[in-house]
């Protein structure tokens, strides 16, 4: 089991891995942001270093507002690497090799997708329900161990209830998260925390809504009208209220920049450790 290293002390070294290729390709483009990234002279009243975000759909909806609300409020260097479609375990060859350049924070979220190949039962059948949330846990709790291990935070986010996603999963996997997060706190408190970036898209108890209340920054330019706004698609998964749309959304969506800014206010805070 890796031990948790103290906040000032020096990082570890990934252990060499055997099996399956390293996509370097996949990283290039960090390597080199991170190279301008460090020649920047940083603002030492805003909190940097390197964020990286991986996720879902819901990632990709929402980077934009991810970006521009840690734009806001710090000086990171933000790096989005969201695939629709996709499960934490598509991602943990890039994750292995993205460890390399030490960021200072990662967020992880995936809502519980089951369609890649990885993510299907050894009979090749889609897992479904808790089976499913299962496969999440042990990729997430792997993904937390390779980064909070070697010193980098990791802010793990919950996806709200999508009654349009076959999986069933999202309740179990988020409580999976919540649990990983409870399990670090034993170690290094605060190294692995959970944002509840589901709370600002849904109703009472997680339940899904299609519309909620506007807030104070929120007008009609953010989705805003007759004092409600709304924050889930015709399909109950995504977030672009148009219908047949959500990577590239022709209206306001809202649901997207609640979602995107409460993942930034999260990396924010680990940030400052």
């Amino acid at each position: 089991m890796l031990v948790a290293m103290p906040w000032g002390s020096s990082r570890r070294k990934p252990a060499p891995r055997s099996g399956g290729a390293v996509p370097l390709l996949a990283t290039a483009g960090l390597v080199a942001a991170a190279l301008a990234f460090s020649a920047a002279r940083p603002d030492p009243g805003r909190p940097g270093g390197m964020v990286v975000l991986y996720g879902d759909s819901l990632s990709m909806e929402s980077s934009p507002y991810f970006s521009e609300e840690l734009a806001r409020v710090s000086s990171a260097m933000v790096v989005t690497k969201a695939v629709p479609g996709t499960a934490p375990c598509d991602a943990l060859d890039t994750m292995r090799a993205d460890a390399t350049l030490e960021p200072a924070v990662v967020v992880i979220q995936y809502v519980g997708n089951n369609v890649t190949d990885c993510t299907r039962a050894p009979d090749g059948a889609r897992r479904t329900g808790q089976d499913l949330a299962d496969r999440y846990a042990a990729d997430v709790r792997a993904a937390a161990e390779l980064f909070a291990g070697d010193g980098t935070r990791v802010v793990l986010v919950g996806g709200p209830d999508a009654p349009g996603l076959p999986g069933d999963a999202e309740a179990q996997i988020a409580e999976a998260y919540r649990q990983i997060a409870a399990e670090w706190d034993g170690r290094a408190y605060g190294m692995v925390r959970y944002a509840d970036a589901a709370g600002t898209v849904t109703g009472p108890g997680h339940s899904f809504v299609e519309r909620l209340p506007c807030r104070a920054d929120e007008g009609p330019g953010q989705g805003c009208q007759a004092g409600e706004v709304t924050v889930r698609g015709p399909d109950q998964a995504h977030f672009c209220p148009a219908e047949g749309a959500y990577l590239v959304c022709p209206v306001p969506a809202p649901g997207a920049r609640r979602f995107g800014r409460e993942m930034a206010r999260a990396a924010r805070d680990a940030l400052d450790r």
